[in-house]
C-alpha cells in the first residue's frame, strides 16, 4: 500500500509557504536520460537541416578531368588533367586557374604528381601521357612554396568579394595577377605584359621530356629524393636528371597493365601497383625487385596509402568496394567498405588517416570511416557525371572530386560545418551538439536521423536490386550445402574470397 504524509505536502499553518519538492543533486533527475534523448534528437535535425556539403565549382576544363595532384606543401593548390591533354592549376582560394598548358599531352593526361623541392628552390609538375608515351616535367617559380605574399586579398577563405592588385610574385595561395598564368593558343604566348612575361617565360616549354615505349596510365613522385615511378606495362623509376629510366620493376616474366603506383610516404623505398589483372604488388627500389604480389577477384582501379599508419593501403575495387589491407598480412583485407553501387574510380585518405573519401562510376562520393565498413556521408550533385578521382586538401577540411563533366569540385569534409568566424558560445553549442550525437547517435530516432541520406533515384533503385542479388545468392549458397555434400564445408567469409592467392 502506497502511503504518503500530509505533513510533507501541506503547509503548516494557512501563513506558511507551499513546501516545494527540490532535487539536490542534478545527477539524480529522474527524466535526466529522456531530456538528453529529446536534445540529441534535436541536435541531429539541426545538423542535416545546416548539411550543405558543395563549397563550388573550379571550371576552365574543354574535357573531362580524369586525374588530380594536390600539392602537399599549399592547402590552396590543386592540378587537373583533362581528357584533350590540358593542364590546369586551380587555386581553391580564389576558384580560379593560375596556370593553364593547352595540348601538354597529345591526347588524354594519364596521371600528375608535384616534384620534390630542387636545389634552386624551383617546383615543378610531372605529367604523363595516357596516349602519346611522353613524360614532360614543369618547372617555374610560381610552383615555389613558401613565398610571401605580396598581394592582399580581402573577402572570405574562399576568395568571395576579394580584391587583388597584380604583382610580379605569387602569394601563399598561388596566386599571381587578377586573372592568373592564362596561355594564349594563337599567340603562342602568356596573356601578360612583358615583365610578367619574362618572369614565367620558362613555363611556356616542359623543363624535362622524357619519352617511353608505351602510353603511361599513372605517376607518383619519391617524397624527398628527385625521383618518381611511372605505370605503363611495367613500373619504372626515372631521375629529374636522367632521359633513361633508373630501373624497371616487374614480377616475374608477367607483361600487365599497371593502372595506378604509389610511394609509401614513411618507408618511401617501398612501392606499391595495382594492374589490370586483378594484381595488387609491393616493390622495394632499394633492391629493384617485385617482393610479393596478390590476385584479387576483381580488378583494382586505384590505390592510397595511409599517412599514419605506414602498413595499412586502401584498394579501390572494381566490384563496387574498397579494401584496406595490411601489408604484414595479405591474406585477407582487414577491413571491407560497401556502399557505391559502381565501379569505385578513386580513393585518397585524409591526412589523418581516420577516414578516406572514394568516388565511383555511380555519381556519386562517399566518406568513410577506417574503423567502419559504411559510408559515413554521400555526396552528388544533379550535373555531376561518372567520377574518376577524388583528393583530401592538406588541411583535411575540404575534399576534391574530378569528373567528366568538366569540373573540379569542392566539398566540406564536414557536411555541416560552419565556414567563416564562429564566437566562442556558439562553438561551445556546436561542440555539445556533437557530444550528444556521439553519444545518442546509435540509438532510434536519432540513429534514423544522423544516418538518412538522399541519393539519386537510379542509386536508390539499383541499390535494391543489389541487395536482392545478394540474398539470392546467400539463399543459393545455403541451399547448396543443405541438399549436397558441400554442406560439409563451413561457408567461406567474404574476406577469404577477395584474395585468391598470394605470391611471393
Amino acid at each position: 500500500m502506497i502511503s504518503r504524509s500530509l505533513d510533507d505536502h501541506l503547509p503548516s499553518s494557512s501563513t506558511a509557504p507551499h513546501p516545494l519538492q527540490r532535487n539536490l543533486a542534478p545527477h539524480l533527475h529522474p527524466f535526466a536520460k529522456p531530456r538528453e534523448y529529446t536534445r540529441a534528437l534535436t541536435a541531429a535535425k539541426i545538423d542535416r537541416m545546416f548539411a550543405k556539403p558543395f563549397v563550388g565549382a573550379l571550371s576552365g576544363h574543354q574535357d573531362g578531368v580524369y586525374c588530380l595532384a594536390k600539392d602537399p606543401r599549399r592547402a590552396a593548390v590543386v592540378a587537373g588533367g583533362g581528357g584533350d591533354g590540358e593542364v590546369i592549376v586551380h587555386s581553391l582560394s580564389l576558384r580560379r586557374p593560375l596556370l593553364k598548358i593547352p595540348q601538354a599531352h597529345k591526347g588524354m593526361v594519364g596521371g600528375m604528381c608535384w616534384t620534390a623541392e630542387a636545389r634552386d628552390g624551383k617546383r615543378g609538375l610531372v605529367t604523363v601521357g595516357k596516349l602519346d608515351g611522353v613524360i614532360k616535367v614543369w618547372r617555374s617559380e610560381a610552383f615555389a612554396p613558401g613565398l610571401r605574399d605580396k598581394e592582399v586579398f580581402e573577402g572570405n577563405e574562399f576568395g568571395e568579394g576579394s580584391s587583388a592588385q597584380p604583382l610580379d610574385v605569387l602569394d601563399v595561395a598561388g596566386a599571381l595577377g587578377e586573372d592568373g598564368f592564362d596561355f594564349d593558343e594563337e599567340g603562342g604566348g602568356l596573356n601578360l605584359d612583358q615583365g610578367k612575361r619574362d618572369l614565367i617565360g620558362s613555363q611556356l616549354e616542359p623543363s624535362m621530356t622524357y619519352v617511353g615505349k608505351n602510353g603511361f596510365n599513372a605517376v607518383d613522385h619519391h617524397r624527398e629524393e628527385n625521383q618518381f615511378a611511372t605505370a605503363s606495362n611495367v613500373v619504372q623509376i626515372w631521375d629529374e636528371m636522367r632521359s633513361t629510366p633508373l630501373s624497371t620493376l616487374a614480377f616475374g616474366n608477367s607483361q600487365e597493365t599497371v593502372s595506378s603506383v604509389r610511394f609509401n610516404q614513411s618507408e618511401t623505398s617501398v612501392l606499391a601497383s595495382v594492374g589490370n589483372d586483378r594484381t595488387m604488388c609491393l616493390y622495394d627500389i632499394r633492391t629493384g625487385k617485385a617482393e610479393r604480389r596478390i590476385v584479387m577477384s576483381f580488378r583494382s582501379n586505384q590505390i592510397s596509402w595511409c599517412p599514419t599508419l605506414p602498413t595499412v593501403m586502401l584498394l579501390a575495387s572494381e566490384d563496387h568496394n574498397l579494401y584496406t589491407y595490411d601489408i604484414r598480412n595479405l591474406e585477407t583485407p582487414t577491413q571491407i567498405y560497401k556502399g557505391h553501387v559502381g565501379g569505385v574510380m578513386g580513393c585518397d585518405w585524409s591526412p589523418t588517416g581516420e577516414g578516406f573519401v572514394s568516388g565511383s562510376w555511380d555519381r556519386t562520393i562517399r566518406l568513410w570511416n577506417r574503423e567502419s565498413g559504411k559510408s559515413r556521408d554521400v555526396y552528388h550533385t544533379k550535373r555531376m557525371q561518372r567520377v574518376f578521382d577524388v583528393a583530401y586538401t592538406p588541411t583535411a577540411d575540404f575534399v576534391l572530386s574530378a569528373s567528366d563533366d568538366g569540373n573540379v569540385r569542392i566539398w566540406k569534409s564536414n557536411a555541416s560545418k560552419k565556414l567563416g568566424p564562429v564566437s566562442t558560445k556558439e562553438r561551445q553549442a556546436i561542440e555539445y551538439r556533437e557530444a550528444l550525437i556521439e553519444r545518442w547517435g546509435t540509438v532510434g530516432d536519432v540513429r534514423a536521423v544522423h544516418e538518412r541520406r538522399h541519393v539519386p533515384s537510379s542509386v536508390h533503385s539499383t541499390i535494391k536490386l543489389k541487395r536482392d542479388m545478394v540474398e539470392s545468392i546467400k539463399s543459393k549458397e545455403d541451399r547448396r550445402r543443405k541438399h549436397s555434400r558441400a554442406g560439409l564445408e563451413k561457408p567461406k567469409a567474404e574476406r577469404k574470397k577477395a584474395v585468391i592467392v598470394e605470391q611471393k
